[in-house]
């Protein structure tokens, strides 16, 4: 039976390997991955929780800003919105892109969350933690790398909040992705994550606050939706992009780039030209010359759903094959979807 034969495959896949990690992970009857300019980079199907492909995805690197969404998942887990939190005089010392915030104010975790995520503003991640953490960095530092081991991002490590150049301040692109899965599960962190152009309230001089997000992405390019930039010396460009189109939802993270928002676009590009899982057990049900359903009559499509089938090139009968096996959804995964997908075809687990 079918979901016999996909069980089978996602235990062999759960046996398999890491990849060479100097080698090109690509995903299911894909064109020829993109080539970049990032050093290390992932992209990721989050509906069918399957790796497209990936590029060094296990080097060690500095992160640059994007360390600001750990703090943030961190701040959102024991903070309200609407808390006070009274600025400190050394967070307006911070070095690197900052929010402009003045000693002796007092904002809410709201908005500096909005001066951090947005601004990428130093000195708010550095209120933030020093907030969090009950008047020491270091013991937020602290809970930045528990929270990162109960993550299972085994090869991250932490030194600082904001992601300023720091010996021993690393993660991998993998690990980042599993860092932008997480935060999805933090909804204030994607509502700030979409924010464009926000203005603050004043300083204390009267002097206007205006903040425009850094991920140029937003609004340029069709369905971004985040999530965070990151940009220093030692780890060059660095991006974390989140996305959704017609319900399918891509992430992508890019490390040490030349522009890391061309290439994400070329990754989310690429990405979008692969085959969902569903469309992969859709469109054998389509003739090849686009006639129409050819098994079954009763599949409960819309309209847009089929003229996207229709158009589909034909898959491969060797359509595993090219896959990395290790990133193959687990059977579960892959039996939702079917179920979804041919209710009236497929049953069972």
């Amino acid at each position: 039976m079918l979901i016999t034969a996909l069980t089978s495959l996602a235990l062999v896949a759960t046996l398999a390997g890491p990849p060479h990690a100097s080698a090109p992970v690509t995903g299911l009857d894909a064109p020829e991955i993109p080539r970049i300019t990032a050093e290390r980079w992932i992209t990721y199907d989050a509906n069918a929780e399957v790796i497209l492909a990936s590029w060094n995805a296990n080097d060690q690197a500095p992160m640059a800003s994007v360390t600001k969404v750990m703090t943030a998942i961190l701040v959102l887990e024991s903070q309200d919105l609407g808390s006070v939190v009274t600025i400190p005089s050394f967070a307006t010392g911070a070095r690197g892109s900052t929010a402009g915030l003045v000693a002796g104010e007092q904002w809410t975790v709201g908005d500096l969350l909005i001066a951090m995520i947005v601004r990428s503003g130093n000195d708010a991640a550095l209120s933030l933690a020093y907030h969090v953490g009950g008047g020491s960095i270091s013991r937020f530092v602290s809970m930045m790398n528990a929270k990162a081991s109960e993550l299972g991002m085994a090869n991250t490590h932490f030194m600082n909040p904001n992601g300023l150049d720091a010996d021993g301040h690393y993660s991998t692109a993998r690990d980042l992705l599993t860092l932008i899965i997480a935060s999805q599960e933090y909804p204030d962190i994607q509502r700030v994550g979409r924010i464009r152009l926000v203005t603050m309230p004043e300083d204390p001089n009267g002097k206007s606050r205006t903040f425009t997000n850094t991920n140029k992405l937003l609004g340029s390019y069709p369905g971004v939706t985040g999530l965070k930039t990151g940009d220093t010396p030692w780890a060059d460009k660095v991006m974390l992009a989140t996305s959704e189109r017609a319900g399918r939802r891509i992430y992508s993270v890019v490390m040490h780039s030349d522009d890391h928002f061309s290439d994400t676009r070329e990754l989310l590009d690429w990405s979008y030209s692969t085959y969902s899982i569903r469309d992969r057990w859709l469109r054998p049900l389509f003739s090849e010359d686009g006639g129409g359903a050819t098994i079954s009559t009763d599949i409960d499509l819309t309209t847009s759903e089929q003229r996207r089938l229709r158009a589909l090139a034909p898959l491969s009968d060797g359509r595993w094959k090219t896959s990395s096996l290790q990133d193959l959804p687990k059977a579960e995964s892959i039996g939702r979807w079917i179920r979804e997908a041919i209710p009236n075809v497929v049953s069972g687990d």
